[in-house]
Parts: C-alpha cells; structure tokens; sequence
C-alpha cells in the first residue's frame, strides 16, 4: 500500500516537471511579445484593399465667398472650362461699389493730370509774371524820370508844378499798388509748389486705383467659377435660393479633369508589404464583374484613420491606413467617381 502511494507522488512530481519543461522550450510567442518576430516569415502573396475612383486632385466642394441670391447656377454633370461661372450669387451693390470706385479713379486721375500740366507750366508762368513785375518797376522809373524832367522845366511856375506833382504823385501810387499785386501774384505762384502738388495727386490716384482692385476682388466673391477644366458633379443649391453664411454643406461638388486613379487604403497590418510599382488587379467590391488594372503609383508618408469613414459591411473605421494611389490602364467598363473598389496588390 505504502509503495503504492509513493509511486502515485513521483508520477504526479514527473508530471508537473515535464509540462512545466514543455511549456518552457515549446510554447509559441505570446501576442505582443516583443521578443517574438515574424521576419522569417514569406511575405503574402497578394494584398488586399479598399478603395474607390477618383482624380489624383480630388473632387472639390465649392461655395461662393459671399452670401446672397443665387441668380445662376450650372447644370449637373455639364463639362465645363476652366473660368467657367458655376455658381453667381446677386451683386447689384457690389457692382454699384465698383462703378463709385471707378469714378472716384477717374476724378483723381484727372487731378493728377492737372498737376502735372501745372507743373510743366510752373517754370514759364513763374518768369512770365516776374517780367510782369520788372515791365512795372519800369513804368515806375519812367514816371520818375518823367517827373524829374517835368519839375525841372516848369520849376518857375509853382502852381502847375503842384499840379503835376499831384498827378504824377497819384500815378505813382496807382503803379505801386499794381506793382504790389503782381508781387502777390508771384508770391502765390512760388507758394504753389507744382511738384509738391503732383506727388499728393499721384499718392490720391494710386489709392483710388487700389480702391478699385478691392471693389473688383469683393465682385469676385459673388460668384464660383471652375478652378480648371472639369466635370459639375453635383449641384446642392436652387436658383433663387438664398445662400447664408456658415454652411453645412457645399454648394457644388466638382471633379477637375484628370485621369481616374484609384484611392486606396491598405490596413497597417499589411503595410509593409506595399511598394511603389508593384502591379494591382482591381475589381467592383459589390459584383463579380470586369476587371481593371493598374500599378501602385504613390505611397503616403503616415498611417492615418480611413480618409472617408463609412459605415459598409467588410470597412474598418477604427484602424489605421496606408493611403495609396494607383493608376489604372484603360479598358474595362466605365469608371465612375466614388465607386468602391477592391485592390489585389501583388506582392
């Protein structure tokens, strides 16, 4: 009985020692082990993503700068140019600013043309009117030499000289007082400075002039005008719809021409694997149908949430992404924007 027992403990002490060693030398890595690696582990055949059509730039939602009533509006799915009016919002008193900027340039530009006209005449009114005041000062000398001459021939009759020195007297002072004038005509003249003049009138007319390019660039604000050539998507607004301030959405939804790339996001788990060149079997994620092909053409730089989280069986927005465009070759059906698709990148 007692043997009994005893081989019972050393079978039972055997048993515990063996698994405690088999667990030691055989157990597999645990899940977040650092020590555990998988780079002697073959890379996947292939890599699979989502992703959907679209233009390497985007489609761009577009809304008008200032709000108001929108009197025109283009059509959807219209190919357009680029400069194109998508989208014109009423700008009556915009347009009314631009006309009062326009005249208020004008009115300074013509001032600005006086003063320079003023000032090419400064020279020649300057000496026209000093010789005005020497022609004066002459007359005043001839007077005088005229009196002298008078006085001296009739200094024996006193009675006629009084009378002449009272005529002449008066004369002089009538010149003297001309005289005065034309020296304040010339000092106005002086006091005028013509370059002077000319600097303030260009200074007023450039900014009036900016005055004019700011009315010009609120005009602007009114309207959506196509940023390149390019396809009206969808259309958000109503002509006579009043567009507030602070919108929730985008008045239009626009797709720049371009060629149709696929922009897809690979799961950071399978990251690692992808490479610029590698070749891409693409196919419609909700059919089995025609399929295109590409090649992977960029690689972003950080692994970031899903660019457009939505809420479709099979999508994960709770993880990271490698965001990756891929070209695709011509052929196949008819690429629509938006539509989701499934990459095959082989590795």
């Amino acid at each position: 009985m007692k043997g009994a027992i005893l081989l019972g403990v050393i079978l039972l002490v055997a048993s515990v020692v063996g698994a405690k060693w088999a667990l030691e030398h055989n157990a597999s890595p645990a899940p977040g082990d650092k020590t555990a690696t998988d780079t002697s582990m073959p890379p996947p055949e292939y890599v699979v993503c989502w992703g959907h059509f679209d233009v390497e730039a985007g489609v761009a939602n577009l809304y008008p700068q200032q709000m108001g009533e929108i009197v025109q509006l283009a059509v959807e799915n219209t190919q357009v140019k680029q400069g194109a009016v998508l989208l014109q919002v009423d700008d009556k008193m915009a347009q009314l600013k631009l006309q009062q900027a326009q005249n208020a340039a004008r009115a300074s530009e013509l001032q600005y043309n006086e003063a320079k006209l003023l000032n090419q005449q400064y020279p020649l009114q300057r000496e026209q009117q000093q010789a005005a005041v020497n022609s004066v000062d002459h007359e005043i000398k001839k007077v005088q030499l005229e009196k002298e001459k008078q006085e001296q021939s009739y200094k024996e009759q006193q009675a006629l000289l009084k009378t002449i020195k009272e005529m002449y007297t008066e004369s002089l002072a009538q010149l003297a007082e001309k005289k005065k004038a034309e020296q304040a005509k010339l000092k106005q003249i002086e006091l005028l400075d013509a370059p002077l003049k000319v600097a303030q009138a260009e200074t007023e007319w450039t900014a009036k002039k900016n005055m004019v390019k700011e009315a010009e660039n609120a005009l602007s604000y009114y309207k959506v005008l196509a940023p390149s050539d390019g396809l009206v998507l969808r259309v958000y607004v109503h002509k006579g719809e009043t567009i507030g301030p602070s919108p929730k959405s985008p008045a239009i939804d626009f797709l720049p021409e371009g060629p149709i790339i696929v922009r897809a996001e690979v799961l950071q788990e399978w990251g690692r694997f992808v490479k610029q060149g590698q070749k891409v079997e693409i196919e419609d994620d909700t059919y089995n149908g025609t399929k295109w092909y590409g090649t992977v053409k960029t690689i972003s730089n950080w692994y970031s949430p899903t660019r457009s989280p939505v809420v479709e069986p099979f999508r994960y927005n709770d993880v990271r992404t490698l965001e990756c465009l891929i070209t695709v070759e011509e052929g196949g059906t008819k690429k629509f924007i938006g539509q989701r698709v499934r990459a095959r990148i082989k590795i």
